[in-house]
């Protein structure tokens, strides 16, 4: 008697399910690294974000693999809620526009650290006694208690809204970079006979 397609059918995709999570598996840790190694690293490119905080890329991880009826699901996530700003369609722009005031308060050089990060906002009390001129608060302190002056220090300049470049768009920079290796993985896997 010959053996039943059905059964011998389910036996291959039972086989073939651990082999194809483990594929999807690597490919998004793969993924993962690519994304935080190349387009969150720092130096402001076309294609890569300045670094300062590296909340990005420390939120960035690999998705869960997971089976749902049959199919394989795996990926990145970007779990910093400011993510959707710096990755979308390339050539796309976000505008930021202020929520609850008139201006974003956006920091100058004396109210930052050397890597970019502002000491405060612009209401914090560590700038000494501020004023505004021309769009711009000035204080009398940098922020540290080795700024005090006697002049004016500009801190940060007043905009009602800023328009962010998307950096990292997900099918060219990310989908089409993984593309080969991961059909070229998986037909490996899926070889019948």
């Amino acid at each position: 008697m010959a053996k039943d397609p059905v059964t011998s059918l389910d036996q291959i995709i039972k086989g073939l399910v651990p082999k194809v999570m483990k594929v999807v598996q690597e490919h998004s840790k793969r993924l993962w690294d690519h994304t935080v190694s190349r387009h969150l690293a720092g130096g402001t490119a076309a294609d890569r974000l300045g670094r300062r905080t590296g909340t990005l890329a420390r939120s960035t991880r690999p998705l869960q693999v997971r089976l749902d009826g049959s199919k394989v699901t795996g990926g990145l996530a970007f779990g910093a809620e400011y993510a959707g700003v710096h990755i979308g369609p390339a050539g796309s722009q976000v505008t930021i526009r202020p929520k609850n005031k008139k201006f974003l308060a956006i920091p100058l050089a004396a109210a930052k650290t050397a890597a970019g990060v502002a000491r405060g906002g612009p209401l914090d009390g560590i700038w000494g006694p501020t004023f505004i001129a021309k769009g711009v608060i000035f204080g009398f302190s940098g922020g540290t208690k080795g700024t005090q002056s006697k002049t004016p220090i500009p801190l940060f300049v007043l905009k009602r809204s800023v328009v962010v470049p998307r950096r990292v768009h997900p099918k060219e920079h990310l989908l089409d970079w993984a593309k080969s290796q991961f059909m070229a993985d998986l037909s490996k896997v899926v070889k019948v006979g």
